[in-house]
């Protein structure tokens, strides 16, 4: 799977959608955001991320923000300098991840790719021309990025008031993943645990979707105490590294 390819792809589906949206547009899946926002953001990671792969300090970094005229434009001029330049292996793998042991080389490819595809369904939602659906393997990928990667450094474990467990089932992938959440600590196993709380069934991309809080739960079969459901979005908290939100 070629994640640069990716990332090129969900970017440009995102501005098709997001021009079709227009900049007032409310986004339903980000509460409080509109189309110019959405943008902005995406705009202001990828240049954070390609001045990160090309050797730069994550403190080290300032953007302008573009005026609405110039928006599109700069968004996907950045998008082409960020996916031309990942797609060069960098001289050293000593580059800044926020995830401790990643290879900074393997990390931000998968991470912009995983970032722009999930904020084009949000521009897609914004338009209410219906969602693409993501290619299985991609899918079941973004699903282990989150699951082993982001959410356990990303819950609020503090506000956990007893332990629960979720394990994640994509229908057309021979892949599964348990995660459990406990006061203090979270944990994910890349297996399906019998006994969990709660399980969730759909195909990989919808369960991807749902993961991220971008799907509801009538689209996917959730087996168990339906109510953990809510917890799994109360707890996991997912925010910008760049302050772009």
């Amino acid at each position: 799977m070629d994640l640069v390819e990716q990332l090129s792809r969900h970017g440009r589906q995102l501005m098709v959608s997001a021009v079709s949206a227009g900049l007032d547009a409310p986004v339903p899946s980000c509460p409080r955001w509109d189309v110019r926002r959405l943008v902005n953001h995406v705009t202001k990671v990828h240049h954070w991320a390609l001045h990160i792969y090309g050797g730069g300090a994550p403190d080290d970094f300032t953007f302008a923000q573009p005026d609405d005229a110039e928006l599109f434009s700069v968004y996907a001029a950045g998008l082409k300098s960020l996916a031309t330049g990942l797609a060069v292996r960098p001289r050293t793998d000593q580059i800044w991840t926020y995830v401790p042991g990643a290879s900074g080389a393997e990390f931000w490819p998968r991470r912009m790719a995983h970032e722009t595809a999930m904020h084009r369904v949000d521009a897609e939602l914004a338009a209410g021309l219906g969602v693409n659906d993501f290619d299985p393997e991609f899918a079941a990928d973004g699903l282990d990025e989150l699951l082993v990667a982001i959410a356990p450094a990303r819950f609020n474990t503090s506000r956990v008031d007893r332990p629960f467990r979720v394990t994640f089932t994509p229908l057309d992938s021979n892949r599964a993943w348990t995660i459990s959440v406990a006061p203090g600590s979270v944990s994910t196993e890349p297996v399906a645990r019998d006994g969990s709380d709660l399980t969730v069934f759909a195909d990989a991309s919808l369960l991807y979707r749902w993961a991220w809080n971008r799907v509801p739960d009538d689209e996917v079969s959730l087996v168990g105490e339906v109510t953990v459901a809510d917890r799994w979005r109360q707890h996991l908290t997912v925010g910008s590294r760049t302050d772009a939100e």
